[in-house]
């Protein structure tokens, strides 16, 4: 019987653990930001994949590097990106949640590559048009 609680109890702190390392608490989930730039990296890797890009917030004001948390490489392929869909230089449109800190990175709610695709949440639910965020 003890070993069965020490056994529950250590499941019980690896799930802790695990909902812990998962929290989006530290996106702001009531803004979205738009990104237009250039890639400067992408690391399709478990747990989450990461984009790097250099890019203005809705195309204007100064270029600077911002660095979006993905999802994980499965769920990235389900959305059409795979590692080598995106490649440094690549012109896109990022859509994040950014972080509620102040520093430039997010995660990911879209990314539009330079063939006009989207990847992840519909522009439409989001009151967004295509044809104004094509990289």
């Amino acid at each position: 019987m003890k070993r069965v609680r020490l056994a529950l109890g250590s499941l019980a702190i690896f799930a802790a653990t695990v909902f812990a390392h998962h929290s989006s608490a530290m996106f702001d989930g009531t803004k979205l930001v738009v990104l237009k730039g250039s890639m400067l990296s992408f690391t399709n890797m478990n747990p989450h994949g990461w984009i790097s890009v250099e890019a203005k917030v809705n195309g204007t004001g100064k270029s600077e590097r911002w660095d979006i948390e993905a999802t994980s490489p499965g769920q990235l392929a389900a959305m059409g990106i795979q590692s080598d869909t995106l490649k440094p230089g690549d012109k896109v449109t990022a859509g994040i949640r950014p972080l509620r800190d102040g520093r430039h990175a997010g995660s990911m709610v879209f990314l539009i590559t330079p063939d006009g695709v989207v990847h992840g949440a519909k522009l439409s639910d989001l009151g967004l048009d295509l044809a104004t965020l094509k990289p």
